[in-house]
Order: C-alpha cells, then sequence, then structure tokens
C-alpha cells in the first residue's frame, strides 16, 4: 500500500457523482449568481439561491438537492428529510467544474449539518468553516438524536478542510462528525458508508463518530467537558452497524485523524492518515492516527497512517489504538511508519476493559518511543504475523511542548500496569537500536525472528538476519522475505489459509512476518502430542539445533510422522539427526511413501542403533529399496528410547 496510490485515491474521485434514482422524485437546484429565491427551484433556469432557502426544504424519498459546480456560498447548509429504501435522497452538485464550496466562514458552529438523516447521500462538495478562532467547529456533521434507526447514509467524495477550532484533541468537533444525541429513543446508524473524502487542516479531530447510546460497564461519560453533554444523558450502548470508513485521505489535524466510536462490526479499511495531532494550539496531551473506543468487532485493516505527533511519554503519539471499552478488534494488513509514539497501543481504565485484540501482518517502519505499548485493563492481545523495522530514528519534539525533547526508541515491546494475556508470535523485528522488549505478566514470546538489539525469551527464536528486500525503503515490498530467509517455514501455525499482507494465503507451517513467501514449503504433523513448543516444524527447517519432542509422558507406539513436500521430489533415504540418542531417538521405524491414493511401506522394521546420549547431534540413514517419487513422506515409529519418557527428533533429511 503506496502512499503515492492513497493520495490518488483520495483526491481523484469523480466530482460530480449522480448516481441512478431508483424512483422518481423532484430536483432543486441553487444558483449563487444566476439564481433567485423567488424561483421554483426546480430548473436549472429557476434555480434558488441562498443557502436559507435550500435549507428550508424537506427531501423526500428520490428527491435531489443540487448546487452549481465552481460557486460559493457562504453560512450554514441544514439538511432536512430522507428518502427511503431503494429510492435515496441525494444533497450533490451539478454543471462543470470545481466542486460546489459551502463556507461557514467561522460564522456557524457547522457548514453542514444533515438531521435525523436515512436513505441520504451527500457527495461532492468543498467545505471550510475559518476565521482563526478557538471555538469549536466543524466541517460536516451528520446529527440524529432520539429518531431510532437511521438506514442507509453515504458521505463521499468531500474536500473537508481549514476548520478552525480549539487545536487540541476536541471530541465535540471535527472536520466530519457523526454525533448522536438523546437518552428517549435508542438511535443509531445502520449501513452508514463514509468513504472517497479529504479531510485536512482541521483543528480538532478529521473523522469521528460518537453516541450518547455508549454506556456500558464503566463507560458512563461521554466527555462533557469537550461535548457539553451531561452524564445523565449517556444511556445503554446501542452501536451503529454496518459502519464503513474507507478510502479517506486525512492530515493536518490536530487530534485523531480517524475515530469510530460505540459501533459493532465496523470496517475502517484502505485510508491514510498523516499527520494527525499535529500543529496543536493545545501544547500539552497526545492522540492517535486511528483509534476506537466502545466497539465490537471492528476490523481496522489496509490503512496507511504516518507523521502522528508526539508530546512526550505518556502522551500517545502512535499509528493505531485500541482504546477503552473495545471486544475482539482485529487490526491487519496495516502500514505504519514515522508515528512519533509508536505503532500500537491498547489501553483502557477500571470497569472498562478492552479485550481480545489481534494485530497481525502489519508493517511497522520507524515507528518511534515505543513500538508497541500495552497498557492498563487490556487483555489476550495477540500480535502476530507482523514485520517491525526499528532504523534508530530519534524523535524530537520542539517547544513550545511540555515534553520537548529528543526520543530515541525506548522499547519494542512496553507492558505497563496489569496489561496480561499477551500472545507475540512470527513477528519479525529488525531493531538497529539497543530497545529491549517487557515480558511482565507472563507475556508469551514465540518463533520470533530478532535482528539486532536485546532479545526477550523466545523457545523458538530465529536471531538471525530475516535476508528482507531492502530494508529501510519507504515502500511495503522493501520487507518481503528473500528466497534464502531463514523466517521461511518456520512459523507456529496460528491462522492457516488467513492472507498475508500482499494476499497469500498462510499455509499451516507459515513463514514468520507479515509476507508470506508465495514458493510452498514442506509441513510437517505428528499423531503424538508435541512438547511445549517444540512444534513439528522443527523437524523440517534445516537447523539442528532445533527440535520436535513429543509429551513426556502417555507415549504409545505406533504412531506416525509425516512430511508433506508440497510438490513431487525423489527419496533414496531417510536421514533422522537426534542428539542425546541413547535417551531419546527412535529405534525402530517403517518408512512410506505416499502414491497420490495410498501409503506404500518402502522399508519395514528399520532398527536404528544410537552410540551416545550427550549433546552431540548423531545421525543415522535408512536407504529405500530404490528411489521413489513421492510428495508425502511417512515415519511410522515402532520403538524409541525413553529414559525421560519421551522421544525427540532435531531434523529429517
Amino acid at each position: 500500500m503506496r502512499s503515492s496510490w492513497m493520495l490518488s485515491l483520495a483526491l481523484a474521485v469523480p466530482l460530480l457523482a449522480s448516481p441512478a434514482r431508483a424512483a422518481a422524485g423532484a430536483t432543486y437546484y441553487v444558483d449563487a449568481v444566476a439564481g433567485s429565491d423567488a424561483n421554483s427551484g426546480q430548473s436549472e433556469s429557476a434555480a434558488w439561491q441562498s443557502l436559507a432557502k435550500a435549507s428550508a426544504l424537506t427531501l423526500g424519498p428520490g428527491d435531489r438537492l443540487l448546487f452549481r459546480a465552481g460557486q460559493r456560498w457562504q453560512g450554514q447548509l441544514s439538511v432536512k428529510g430522507a428518502g427511503a429504501p431503494g429510492s435515496p435522497a441525494l444533497v450533490g452538485a451539478y454543471g462543470t467544474g470545481a466542486k460546489p464550496i459551502i463556507d461557514g466562514a467561522g460564522q456557524v458552529d457547522i457548514a453542514i449539518k444533515l438531521t435525523n438523516s436515512h436513505d441520504l447521500t451527500l457527495d461532492g462538495f468543498e467545505v471550510t468553516n475559518w476565521s482563526n478562532s478557538t471555538t469549536a467547529r466543524s466541517g460536516v456533521n451528520l446529527y440524529a438524536k432520539d429518531a431510532g434507526r437511521l438506514e442507509n447514509v453515504t458521505l463521499r467524495n468531500l474536500n473537508i478542510h481549514d476548520i478552525d477550532g480549539p487545536g487540541g484533541s476536541h471530541v465535540g468537533a471535527a472536520g466530519l462528525m457523526v454525533s448522536i444525541r438523546g437518552n428517549a429513543t435508542p438511535t443509531y446508524f445502520h449501513n452508514l458508508l463514509i468513504e472517497g473524502n479529504e479531510v485536512g487542516k482541521v483543528r480538532s479531530y478529521g473523522i469521528i463518530t460518537w453516541s450518547t447510546w455508549s454506556r456500558r460497564n464503566g463507560m458512563t461519560s461521554l466527555y462533557p467537558v469537550e461535548t457539553g453533554i451531561p452524564d445523565s444523558e449517556v444511556v445503554t450502548w446501542t452501536p451503529s452497524t454496518g459502519v464503513v470508513i474507507r478510502n479517506n485521505y486525512v492530515h493536518e489535524v490536530t487530534g485523531g485523524g480517524i475515530t469510530p466510536m460505540h459501533t459493532r462490526a465496523a470496517l475502517i479499511d484502505g485510508n491514510r492518515v498523516h499527520k494527525a495531532a499535529t500543529g496543536r494550539l493545545n501544547t500539552k496531551g497526545g492522540n492517535v492516527g486511528i483509534w476506537w473506543q466502545g466497539n465490537d468487532d471492528i476490523v481496522i485493516q489496509r490503512n496507511e497512517v504516518s507523521g502522528t505527533g508526539f508530546n512526550g511519554p505518556g502522551t500517545d503519539g502512535h499509528g493505531f489504538d485500541a482504546d477503552a471499552d473495545n471486544n475482539r478488534s482485529l487490526v491487519q494488513y496495516n502500514y505504519s511508519h514515522d508515528n512519533d509514539g509508536g505503532f500500537f497501543i491498547t489501553v483502557s481504565f477500571s470497569g472498562a476493559p478492552t479485550k481480545n485484540t489481534i494485530v497481525r501482518y502489519n508493517l511497522s517502519k520507524d515507528d518511534g518511543y515505543e513500538v508497541f505499548s500495552l497498557s492498563t485493563e487490556t487483555s489476550g492481545t495477540e500480535i502476530y504475523h507482523n514485520t517491525v523495522y526499528a532504523g534508530g530514528r530519534v524523535v524530537v519534539v520542539s517547544p513550545p511542548y511540555t515534553g520537548a525533547g529528543s526520543y530515541p526508541l525506548g522499547k519494542i515491546v512496553h507492558i505497563y500496569n496489569n496489561a496480561n494475556g499477551i500472545k507475540i508470535r512470527n513477528n519479525v523485528f529488525v531493531n538497529k537500536t539497543t530497545a529491549g522488549y517487557d515480558a511482565q505478566n507472563s507475556t508469551v514470546y514465540d518463533a520470533n525472528v530478532y535482528a539486532g538489539g536485546p532479545a526477550p525469551a523466545d523457545m523458538n527464536a530465529i536471531k538471525q538476519d530475516p535476508q528482507l528486500v531492502a530494508p529501510g525503503g519507504a515502500a511495503p515490498a522493501d520487507y518481503k522475505l528473500q528466497a534464502g530467509s531463514p523466517a521461511r517455514g518456520r512459523g507456529v501455525s496460528l491462522a492457516p489459509g488467513v492472507a498475508d499482507y500482499f494476499g497469500t494465503a498462510a499455509p499451516a507451517n507459515p513463514d514468520r512476518g507479515f509476507h508470506q513467501y508465495p514458493a510452498a514449503l514442506p509441513i510437517a504433523t505428528t499423531s503424538y502430542a508435541q512438547l511445549g513448543n517444540h512444534h513439528p516444524f522443527r523437524m523440517i527447517d534445516g537447523d539442528t539445533a532445533t527440535s520436535w519432542s513429543s509429551v513426556a509422558s502417555g507415549v504409545t507406539f505406533p504412531g506416525t510422522i509425516d512430511v508433506d513436500y508440497r510438490q513431487a521430489r525423489t527419496i533414496g533415504s531417510v536421514t533422522l539427526h537426534t542428539a542425546f540418542a541413547g535417551g531419546q531417538a527412535i529405534t525402530e521405524l517403517d518408512v512410506q511413501t505416499w502414491n497420490g491414493s495410498a501409503w506404500v511401506t518402502q522399508v519395514a522394521g528399520a532398527k536404528l542403533t544410537w552410540s551416545g546420549n550427550n549433546a552431540t547431534i548423531e545421525q543415522r540413514t535408512v536407504t529405500l529399496p530404490a528411489p521413489v517419487s513421492t510428495q508425502k513422506l511417512r515415519l511410522v515409529v515402532r520403538k524409541a528410547n525413553l529414559q525421560w519418557g519421551n522421544f525427540a527428533l532435531y531434523e529429517i533429511s
């Protein structure tokens, strides 16, 4: 996901969208130059002129309210009314030229406000609202109050810019805001689409959604200082559903870039966020490129986030944040780079925990201070199949910010307070710094690659150069594995069939990191339960320093060890490699090959004698009567040395 692709997508959406109408309605025209409010408004030659006249209209099914391209209106456009299922209303543009401009000029709190809308599309406007004031203002606000279920609203192709305000993280204002108020009738949006918009130079949030229908667990308040909403109005969590925020470009905002709150199964996909939490007038505090609160089953994928600002320790500044009161967030296929606070943070507070977050198949390049921050009241965070490149960038926070100073990378993984249930597996860490890894609260590290810097305790660690294509480069493809990478085929099986960052499905024995090399590698399986983290892939990883082992009790014979080579190969002999062989080596086995429909025994009852019982690797070879072309090999284990109750195998070659 390259920056140029995301930028062109955001800026090159069609100027004037006129979707086919399923049912006829009236069309109303507004012309700032040639129109008159005394006209009927129902033809281009009899167009209205003012926002006041347009705002007096109540839209119905199939109705269209169109503004002439290339013209400017000052004040507020208030959109009322709604379409119907299959017959949406449209507020858009007509004619040719630049997008029509709605300019609040700092005279109104919101430049375009849509109230209790459903089955309605807002498409193709330029929106601004600036007077260089610190009063909270917004560009576009989709607003609802005690209105029940509101379906099928689309906000697209909008260029929202230069929105003034407090200059910090003020959730009551944004370039594009979706806000739900009230506590009498449960209110939420269903099938809300926010796509193809550019939102930039905003002194608050870029894109944000929130609702007073958000009370659950410990979430009993909705930022009353910033929104003016008393806690008494915040009532039972009633999430918006079918929310999609995709292909938007958000840049140079003082708060968060994209912040969905109070949704179920929302999709945040393909967005570009650059320089969130920058240019702040407030010298304290912090924020995140994309962060979310009070959601269940949200998916954050294929986004690129960079340049998020940082005010020093304790002030966020990350690319992504699973914040308070979230359940089962999935963060995948994202490209995070040059965010001053780090790549990913998860944090909550007592009574509103965040649980079961998955962070997988992402790339983090030169994210600063703490790549992963796992903090208070969070549990079950799984971080796997990510690639992290820490090149040694030093973050500089300049005065007048309260955290002014220089900050080299402090930690790859920093664990705060009671964060628990953390599993960090199958990742590639290229670390050109001395930053380390926290491991408290029973954090599990397993099957990661550590190139440079310190490494935590990891039974399946690879401490070698992962042989990336062009580490330090600006494109995600620069961080793919080369053919000879030691990370290939040596991951723990966590999500077989799930695609990597580039779309290649992971096999049962995956590569480590965010890239799955497309060429198939062998898979090892066994009928015996494994001991601890002694995974079967260790038998075929090409490294006699690693081993597979059966459990230490309950071993029964015969049992099987299978190797699927994923393609036909010719086998003339099988060599077993084992250390401490006198205590744990296989002593009798059959060798079988697969003919496409059944197993064929090539050698029956081969007996192996081992001479030592120490750390020296011994090897014994069983030769087949004749070479056999096969895709699969099976060892039928009939006897083994069981001095410690288990047997082991270091390599099959």
